[in-house]
């Protein structure tokens, strides 16, 4: 399974995207800042990030 970081201050948003990509058979993760984002990536390993 592909695995997406969302980077998204306005949590609304980040979970709105969320939910369509989980129900098209993707992992997501949500940051809600750039500084989390950032320790996240160094973490785990994604295919896409946005």
């Amino acid at each position: 399974m592909k695995k997406i970081l969302i980077v998204e201050d306005d949590l609304s948003i980040a979970e709105l995207q969320k939910d369509y990509l989980e129900i098209s058979g993707f992992e997501v993760d949500i940051c809600t800042d750039g500084v989390s984002g950032l320790n996240t990536i160094k973490e785990n390993s994604y295919d896409l990030i946005i």
